[in-house]
């Protein structure tokens, strides 16, 4: 799976590149979904676009994150199969953006998605591998809730 969606958000950012300019939108399902090509050169939601020492925090931390997450899932038991699909969604997302930095310096970001008005209307435009790691977290916060210490598995 980690290999899947790496290429998929890889294949995803090159057609954009590709075929966008920067800014460039084009809308999907009227207002409430779009493709918009941006570039981040900072951490998440644009953070730190202008930080000298951005490019080697994010390497540092990413190659961190994925060691420590492919450590975690080496020693999984055969029982903690959702814990494997968030520690690959956790991964990939890492790998993705990762990939991005290194050869661009920089994300390509480009799912433009409508929000509640009291959000500003928008969420900020994000990529494959940012909804991977998203749906990653929202899964080892189901892990977290639904686990059974009790019985060394996970409830169903």
């Amino acid at each position: 799976m980690l290999f899947t969606v790496v290429t998929l958000d890889q294949a995803s950012k090159a057609v954009v590149r590709l075929h966008l300019q920067l800014g460039d939108a084009i809308p999907v399902l009227g207002s409430l979904l779009g493709i918009t090509h941006v570039e981040n050169r900072g951490i998440a939601w644009g953070l730190l676009e202008a930080s000298s020492f951005r490019l080697p925090l994010m390497t540092v931390v990413s190659l961190v994150t994925f060691v420590v997450l492919a450590a975690w899932f080496r020693r999984l038991q055969a029982y903690e199969r959702s814990l494997a699909w968030t520690l690959c969604l956790l991964m990939a997302g890492a790998v993705g953006n990762f990939i991005d930095r290194l050869l661009y310096r920089e994300v390509t970001d480009f799912v433009a998605v409508a929000a509640p008005a009291w959000l500003g209307g928008r969420w900020p435009i994000f990529n494959l591998a940012d909804l991977a790691i998203t749906a990653g977290i929202v899964l080892f916060g189901w892990h977290l809730l639904t686990r059974r210490d009790d019985l060394g598995q996970d409830q169903p």
